[in-house]
Order: C-alpha cells, then structure tokens, then sequence
C-alpha cells in the first residue's frame, strides 16, 4: 500500500527574510512539550518482549480479499499492461465481505479496515479514510506490530495533509515512542509539522537531525531539507549557521537564487571578498538582470578596487537598458572610469550626470577630469557652469581648481580673482595662499616681460 505523499514546505525567499526582525521569540522548552514538538526518545514506549498471539486468517478470508485486491490494483495482462484500477468496484466487494463477517475476528477486521483505508484515499476520501486507519489501530494487540506501525504512520501522514497538524505530531511521536529504528524521512516529517504548528524550535531540532543522519552515511540530504534547515536559521536571524547550509545548497543543487542568497549572506557576515566573488560568479552565468543587481555588484566592485569591472558591468547594464541612465548612475560610472585612469571615457558620462543635477557639484567633478587630461579651457568652461548652477558643497574646491587652470592658461589676473575667493573657504585657504602667491609673482614676471 502506497504512502501519502508528504507536502513539501515552501521555501522562503532569503531576500525577504533578511532584514526582517522578528516579533514573536522563539518557543520555550514548554511550550515545545504543550506542541508535541519536543525530540522524543526512539523506543521509549518499546514493545513487549513476547510475540503477540495473534489470531488466525482462514484461507477463505484471503480469498475474497484477494478479489478486492485485484479489482484495486489490478494485476498486468500478458503485453504487461495493467488495467485501470476500480475502486467502485473493490469498495462494493469489500463491503459485501464486512456485512457477511459477523464471526470475524479482530485480526481480520484490522485486515478490512486496512482495505477500507487505502481505497477511500484513492477515492479522496480522506475522511472515512482517516476513520478506518483508525479502526484499523483499535484492534491491538490482535493485530501485528508491523502492521499496527505502519497505520500509525500512515495515519500521521494522512493528518498531515488534512492540516491537522496537532493530532498529526502526536500520532507521530507514539509511532517514534515504539520504533526502534527511525529513518531520517521521520524526522523531516515531524520537523515539517512542527514549522506548520509555528514551533520554530521544534522543527529546527528535528530538520538538524534528519540532515545529520544523511550526511554521515557520506550522502546528500534533499534540496526542500536544506531549505527549510536554511529558512529556519535565517528566521532566527543566524547568518553563521545559515552559511554552510547555503554553501551546500549552491554546490549540490545550484540555481541562480542560492547564488544570490549566498552572496547576500556573505554580506550580513561582512565578507566582502567572497560576497563579491560569488556575485561576480552569478553575474558571469547571466544570472543577474535586475537594476539593482547590477548596481549592488558594481559598488561592491569598486569598494574591493575592481572600478576598470565595476564599469564594465554599468555600461553594459545601461547599453541593455537593465541600468537606468540616471543622474546617479552615470555619475557611478563616471567616477569608475576615472578611478580605472579612463579619464576620457569618464568625461562625456559625468557631463551627461552634470547636465541633468539640481546643483553644480558634478560640474566641479568634471572639472577636474579636464585638468586631469589637461583641457584647461573645457575644465574652465565646466567651473562656470559650476558656478551657474550653484548649491556648491565645497565651492573653494572649484575656485581653486578654476584657479589651477588659469595658471596653466597663463591667464594670471583671473588666477588670482579666483585664488582669493578659495582662501575665504577654511579646507582650501592653505592651498590658495599658496597658489596666490605663486600666480601674483608669475603676473609680475609677465609684465615685466612685456615691459622689456
């Protein structure tokens, strides 16, 4: 007999799940007990360490169940192929066995049962196959203890599905308390019951120990184990636990997202390095086409003094129409390209970022590219829209630059204006003495040239 499948638990988007503080604590070791949710010792009930005498099955039993069997789960012709199965049909047959079994005994109406329970899940009937597992159970100890494990597993899952979560995990841990060996599947089911009955605790306890039992036998646990594992440690806001989960999770099951996950991980962790080298990684197999993706990738890029990649990536992103070309933005770039000494590829996009700015700051940065590529007139010409636009942050800065170019312009009288207007700032004063000095004594020398 086939058993329910287990619904899988949907794994939550990391993105959503970093940042978020969360508002409820973590159950208490009693309220893990009031759930069921605590970590029950395997064989604890135990069983009796005679057999159990069971009655016996006539052969005449069999027979009519095999009938019921084989309208179910009919067997494969000669070609190999096996008909539809027909459980109208077993359930009528089964029904005529029950009304004609007055003189039954337990062991055969457990058998009856059973039947009952497996053909009204096949019809989805839940319900009424819910009740039979049960009757099924009702009549120990005149059953098999195989037998008796089996339906109380299957009632729990059963449960499960049906989201009765509180009879499920309690059906669950009975099974536990008589089973001597528990696989790690059981306790990824109690752990994915214990997440739906919102006991965190519980179901991290249980999650941990079915991964553990795979990995020692050297295997790999499942993806939706790593992911629920993963969740629950995010949710605790526990980024060094979540790490090698996700590590695991990017070699054995790669996707894009795990990727991404990673790397934002790295980043809660401050391991810049590696959150770059996975992002880079990402970007590389084309797994990262959203705007701020590229942005995120970019910053990241300059900050570890990559900015030669960090603009590589921008221009792309906007020549894909991926990255908007915004004030922002280009100034970003811009600033890539200067810091990669591509100061002729800087100029054109910090005019454009210049050109669209409320306040003439950009003007003063592209100012300096100009005297930087030594284009003293285009750096002037930058200083008075500068100047023009206004809302200067740090305006001694530009005078004193426009003031550099004017001297290389031999332009001294205009030198000197703008020199005296940068010492009136405190952060450039030093400076433009300095260079006042130096322009008032080139000035004398001119005159005195153009004297004879």
């Amino acid at each position: 007999m086939k058993l329910v499948t287990v619904k899988s638990i949907r794994s939550v988007g990391v993105g959503a799940l970093l940042g978020v503080l969360l508002s409820i604590a973590l159950p208490t070791a009693q309220a893990q007990a009031a759930t069921g949710c605590e970590v029950v010792k395997t064989g604890a009930v135990g069983k009796p360490s005679e057999k159990r005498a069971l009655p016996g099955i006539s052969e005449a039993f069999f027979k009519k169940l095999g009938k019921v069997a084989d309208l179910a789960s009919p067997p494969e012709d000669k070609n190999g192929k096996a008909p539809e199965p027909d459980f109208r049909g077993a359930l009528k047959e089964l029904q005529k066995i029950e009304k004609g079994c007055s003189k039954c005994n337990q062991y055969e109406m457990a058998q009856i049962y059973n039947y009952y329970g497996w053909i009204y899940y096949s019809l989805e009937d839940y319900s009424k196959s819910v009740q039979n597992y049960k009757k099924v159970v009702q009549q120990s100890p005149m059953i098999p203890w195989g037998l008796e494990l089996q339906t109380i597993y299957t009632l729990a899952q059963l449960e499960f599905s049906q989201e009765r979560y509180k009879e499920s995990v309690a059906l669950l841990n009975k099974w536990m308390g008589l089973s001597n060996t528990v696989g790690a599947s059981v306790y990824n089911l109690k752990s994915s019951i214990c997440y739906q009955m919102d006991d965190k605790k519980g179901s991290l306890a249980h999650i941990n120990i079915a991964v553990k039992m795979i990995e020692e036998k050297g295997q790999v646990a499942k993806e939706p184990w790593y992911s629920l594992q993963r969740a629950l440690y995010l949710e605790k806001e526990d980024y060094r636990s979540a790490l090698p989960i996700l590590v695991k999770m990017v070699r054995h099951y790669p996707k894009e997202s795990y990727l991404q996950q990673l790397a934002a991980i790295y980043g809660m962790l401050e391991q810049e390095k590696k959150q770059l080298g996975v992002l880079d990684a990402t970007y590389l197999s084309d797994g990262l086409d959203k705007e701020q993706q590229l942005l995120n990738l970019s910053y990241l890029m300059i900050q570890n003094e990559y900015p030669y990649y960090a603009a590589k990536v921008l221009e792309k992103g906007m020549k894909d129409k991926v990255v908007k070309r915004s004030e922002r933005n280009l100034e970003t770039l811009a600033k890539a390209w200067g810091q990669s000494q591509e100061k002729k590829k800087a100029i054109p996009v910090m005019a454009e970022a210049a050109s669209m700015s409320d306040t003439g700051d950009l003007y003063v940065l592209l100012l300096g590219l100009y005297l930087d590529i030594d284009n003293n007139k285009k750096a002037i010409e930058a200083g008075k829209k500068a100047l023009k636009k206004g809302k200067l942050k740090r305006p001694g800065e530009l005078h004193l630059n426009m003031g550099v170019a004017y001297v290389e312009l031999k332009n001294y009288e205009s030198a000197i204006k703008a020199f005296e207007k940068a010492k009136e700032y405190k952060r450039t004063k030093k400076f433009a003495e300095s260079w006042l000095q130096h322009a008032k004594q080139e000035l004398y020398r001119q005159e005195q040239l153009a004297q004879g």
